[in-house]
């Protein structure tokens, strides 16, 4: 009987590690996407990057809430501020927790690509 409770309770542990481990790989994935695609941004204004960043939270199925989204870009850098609220099943059908993500990129970029005003001249 104590083999059978051990092995139970070993199951258990495994499946909250495999479960919190996915939610895990799924936050990284989402911010590696985003890492990619700011970092091709060109020459994107910062309401075209916020609607791109929300299609790929929409590829990977994060709730990002669009009024917690902010984008900025600076000369050489694009900052993302994208906080959401997840819930992950720990054990299914059992045992759900909410986990807050507090997703921040920033990526440096080789040359100021900010969109400008008015006709474009290369120096």
């Amino acid at each position: 009987m104590k083999t059978i409770i051990k092995l139970l309770v070993a199951a258990i542990l495994v499946t909250i590690a495999v479960q919190g481990g996915r939610a895990a790989l799924k936050h990284y994935a989402f911010v590696d996407a985003l890492q990619e695609a700011m970092l091709f941004a060109g020459s994107r204004t910062e309401e075209e990057l916020s609607e791109r960043v929300l299609e790929i939270a929409a590829d990977h199925e994060i709730p990002l809430d669009p009024a917690a989204l902010t984008v900025r870009r600076l000369p050489f850098q694009v900052t993302i501020d994208a906080p959401y609220t997840d819930t992950v099943d720990l054990l299914p059908g059992l045992y759900q927790r909410t986990w807050d993500f507090d997703t921040s990129v920033q990526v440096r970029l080789l040359e100021d690509t900010r969109p400008r005003g008015g006709s474009r001249s290369r120096r």
